[in-house]
């Protein structure tokens, strides 16, 4: 007998996301904040991958700034997550778009084969501020919506529920060949600023601000919650392969 739920699954529909966008002010201006700034990555992404074959003639050096978009997260993470419990998330969006909006500006430097090298510390930055700016905005979902809006409390933006469009994929190169990398970094960057606008209009309660302890420099470094985790998962590891479904012969 496949197990029960132990709360009833509430139907999820088109028409609720949209009495949701319509109705909740906070979560409609983080919606439509970050369909912009969603758009903008897509054209930014490509332009920098462009630019570096361009001046390098090397695919090592966009497989390069792939790891650097991805990897930085991964490291950045449990100091995020640290950051994200002790200070309110409102603040810390902001802080991030206004570091990313600085970085995307900065790409406009980069013009010859000499000043490639400033592409990948940016990059880094760049991830490194999605890394607090993602929990952050995952978080505040519950803060902004009600019990019973079920659905935006699973998906936050446009592109968590249709992905991609094909359209844009196309697009977004359209737009790099006929505009110019400039005009692809300086919207991306201005997609950055109206997020921070969209961001620091919200109004809503962080209750785990008020109640979260002082954070301290030495708990930007502590990964000691990290190898909790790995040791835990190692105990009861054992215990749980009894759940599971047994193989057979």
């Amino acid at each position: 007998m496949d197990p029960r739920p132990e709360h009833p699954v509430p139907s999820i529909s088109l028409e609720s996301y949209l009495r949701l966008v319509r109705g909740n002010r906070n979560f409609r201006r983080l919606w439509l904040a970050q369909i912009v700034s969603e758009i903008g990555d897509w054209f930014y992404t490509l332009s920098i991958y462009t630019l570096l074959l361009q001046l390098t003639g090397h695919a090592s050096s966009v497989a390069l700034a792939l790891v650097l978009q991805v990897l930085p997260q991964t490291l950045v993470g449990p100091t995020a997550g640290v950051v994200n419990d002790r200070l309110r998330r409102k603040q810390v969006m902001i802080a991030a778009d206004i570091v990313r909006f600085l970085v995307v500006l900065a790409m406009l430097f980069v013009r010859s084969r000499s000043m490639v090298w400033l592409v990948y510390p940016l990059l880094l930055a760049e991830t490194a501020m999605a890394a607090f700016f993602e929990p952050a905005r995952s978080s505040v979902i519950p803060n902004i919506t009600a019990k019973d809006e079920v659905f935006g409390r699973q998906y936050a933006v446009f592109g968590d529920v249709v992905g991609e469009p094909a359209d844009w994929r196309c697009g977004r190169g359209v737009v790099a060949a006929f505009f110019g990398r400039d005009t692809v970094f300086i919207l991306n960057a201005i997609s950055f600023s109206d997020v921070g606008v969209a961001d620091r209009g919200m109004r809503f309660a962080e209750p785990h601000a008020e109640s979260a302890a002082p954070l301290r420099p030495r708990d930007l470094i502590d990964y000691s919650p990290v190898l909790e985790g790995i040791r835990y998962i190692r105990v009861i590891r054992p215990c749980c392969r009894q759940f599971l479904p047994k193989r057979e012969n």
